[in-house]
């Protein structure tokens, strides 16, 4: 496959209802821009607005992704529109409810404050986990169908289910920190890890700069499917030994990232300021990642030769 068939722009619409979901995303994350300017609410230390316009910009590029990727998969149209379609009601849920909330000052996520919002809160978890079950569900569909370029779908069946990683992830952050438990507040669960949310973090990302935050693992966890997309592009440009290697040892370092990243969070750590034993880790993971990659060049030129 040639790389400008790879991102030819009409995949984009293969599943209508993800790619109308994004679309709206779009639509409604450029609308909530002179909210976000002109409105001096704040939420834990940011704009009311700024929440959901990260949403409707994250759920905009994973339903045009998942949108194009549909179109790769040979078999099971039926089921993987059905599929698309599961996702973009609950991600459609899931954003309406964030931007609900946000309309009125109040936090979605983690709060267990009254019983209103228990039920969104509840809602909320229960369409995001139908989400990650239907991720799942397509990521096994790539795997396992058998008329596709090999590459390809191995490229798309990893990145895909190291997005399905990365959306588990999230579930780290539901739990009750030790201070909540101590002095409840009607909030059970958080971003941050070592602090309170609402602190020092970075521009727009939010993410905390004095301690670890577990959105860092997540987020790139979550985009892993758009990494594993230019790894297969790039190895279309590549000699043919090198295609296979680069995606397998590429998507397995990703996936790696994402578990240091989230190591790093867990101790507390601001992303930005990473420790000397996170740096070693990331050396580490990166003179494996050479050296898995060096093997395997080696053993597909080989096996070429045999052939």
């Amino acid at each position: 496959m040639q790389p400008e068939k790879l991102f030819d722009l009409s995949r984009l619409k293969h599943t209508k209802s993800l790619f109308w979901l994004a679309v709206i995303c779009v639509v409604v994350a450029i609308a909530l821009i002179p909210l976000w300017i002109l409105d001096s609410r704040e939420l834990l230390g940011v704009s009311v607005w700024e929440k959901p316009i990260k949403f409707y910009i994250s759920v905009a590029i994973f339903s045009f992704t998942y949108s194009w990727l549909s179109s790769f998969l040979t078999r099971g149209d039926r089921w993987v529109k059905l599929t698309g379609f599961v996702i973009a009601v609950s991600l459609a849920v899931e954003n309406v409810l964030i931007l609900a909330m946000a309309s009125i000052g109040e936090t979605s996520h983690f709060n267990v404050s009254t019983p209103t919002a228990i039920a969104i809160w509840s809602i909320m978890a229960t369409f995001i986990s139908i989400v990650l079950f239907s991720t799942i569900f397509i990521s096994l569909m790539i795997l396992f169908q058998k008329q596709q370029e090999f590459n390809l779908k191995l490229a798309l069946a990893l990145g895909s289910i190291n997005t399905a990683v990365g959306m588990g992830l999230a579930y780290l952050m539901t739990w009750p920190t030790a201070t909540q438990l101590a002095n409840y507040q009607g909030i059970a669960g958080a971003h941050a890890v070592g602090v309170s949310d609402g602190g020092p973090g970075l521009p727009f990302l939010g993410w905390s700069t004095v301690a670890g935050d577990l959105r860092v693992g997540h987020f790139f966890g979550l985009h892993s499917i758009q990494v594993a997309a230019i790894l297969l592009a790039i190895s279309l440009l590549l000699p043919f030994a090198f295609r296979s290697p680069l995606i397998v040892v590429g998507n397995i370092t990703w996936l790696g990232f994402v578990g240091l990243v989230t190591w790093q969070s867990l101790r507390a750590e601001p992303f930005a300021s990473p420790s000397e034993t996170t740096l070693v880790g990331y050396a580490v993971l990166l003179s494996v990642a050479a050296l898995s990659f060096a093997l395997l060049v080696v053993t597909q030129n080989r096996s070429s030769k045999k052939k």
